[in-house]
This record gives C-alpha cells, sequence and structure tokens, in this order.
C-alpha cells in the first residue's frame, strides 16, 4: 500500500512538472507573439508635422514624443498621384507613414506617406448643389466632402458595366452608401481623391 502511494505521489510530481512546463512554454510564444506584432505595427507611423528640413520631417506624436522622418527619391507622396503632389506637406499636416526604422532606431525610413488623410464610411445624408459636396453620417467626423472632375477617383464595391454613371456621376444620391477616402484642407472640407460606391 505504501509503494502505490508513493507510486501516486511521483506521478502527480511528474503531472504537474509537464503542466508548468507547457504553461512557461506558452507564455514564452504569446511574448514572442506580441513582440511580432509591435513590430508590424511600427510599420506605420502618424503624427503633426513641426518640422521640415530637406529631405527630412520631423513629427509630434499624440503622446508628444518627436520622430525623425527620412525621405528619399523613391519616397511616395500620396500613392504618386500628380494633382496631389502639387499640395505638399506643409506645417501642421498630419502625417500618415509606411516604413521601417534604420538600424540605431534613430530615424523612421519613409516608404510612403500622406499628408491629412481621412478615411471616411457612411451613408450620404446631405447633398448641396451650390457648394457641389456631400456630408457622410459617420459619427463625429462632419465633413463636406469635395469631389473634383477629373480627379477623384470613382470606384465600385461590386464590378459594373463601365457605363454606369457609378464610374462618371461624381455627386452621389441621397441614402447612398460610401467608402471616401480624402484629404482635409481648411475645416470642414475633404476632397475626395477615392470615392467607392458600397451600393
Amino acid at each position: 500500500m505504501k509503494l502505490t502511494k508513493k507510486f501516486l505521489l511521483k506521478m502527480l510530481i511528474l503531472f504537474l512538472i509537464a503542466i508548468l512546463t507547457a504553461c512557461a512554454s506558452n507564455a514564452s510564444l504569446s511574448k514572442d507573439n506580441n513582440v511580432a506584432s509591435v513590430t508590424t505595427d511600427e510599420t506605420r507611423i502618424e503624427g503633426e508635422l513641426i518640422r521640415i528640413d530637406g529631405d527630412e520631417m520631423v513629427i509630434q506624436q499624440s503622446d508628444g514624443m518627436e520622430v525623425l522622418l527620412h525621405t528619399t527619391e523613391s519616397t511616395i507622396f500620396w500613392e504618386g498621384i500628380d494633382w496631389l503632389e502639387e499640395l505638399p506637406a506643409e506645417m501642421g499636416d498630419q502625417i500618415t507613414a509606411w516604413g521601417e526604422w534604420n538600424k540605431d532606431q534613430s530615424a523612421f525610413e519613409v516608404e510612403s506617406y500622406y499628408a491629412n488623410m481621412q478615411e471616411i464610411h457612411g451613408v450620404v445624408f446631405y447633398v448641396c448643389g451650390e457648394t457641389e459636396a456631400f456630408m457622410l453620417d459617420q459619427p463625429d467626423q462632419d465633413y463636406l466632402i469635395l469631389p473634383m472632375l477629373k480627379r477623384t477617383q470613382l470606384l465600385t464595391e461590386s464590378p459594373e458595366d463601365p457605363r454606369s454613371y457609378k464610374y462618371y456621376d461624381l455627386m452621389p444620391n441621397f441614402g447612398e452608401k460610401l467608402t471616401v477616402v480624402g484629404r482635409s484642407i481648411e475645416e470642414p472640407f475633404v476632397i475626395a481623391v477615392k470615392m467607392t460606391r458600397m451600393d
């Protein structure tokens, strides 16, 4: 009987050791996954443009931290769209940049970036014929969206006949569901760069 108790005790100890080892292994794996996700998140950076010096810009993030952005001839601004390149980033603009940190983490090497980019989703609830602008019902974003002839790109969620009004009529209909990527200018105006009809 004593042997049986000792045997059971040894089995119990081995079982507990196995569980603790597995937990430690999972914790390590979870930590590795978190590090990977942080690294991925760092390929995008945002902040207010506070200084420009040649190929370098300095932005201030929401936590007050200043970050040096380094651009090169291969850096792409606003997807290389010609008419937006004529409107370069200015002091006070909100910069959204994609890239990677340099080896010593002292600067962010920019592959592409945007100035004052807004992504607005919602249903059209206001259309103004005089200013040729419209508004979407996205909460807390009372933007007047300005589509621009021969500049705003019209897209559809589902492919349509190329002759469909959806590809040439810039002014949406009341109640139409849209996704707009635009560049904010003076409040409350946003220039529509891309409009996608979701209906």
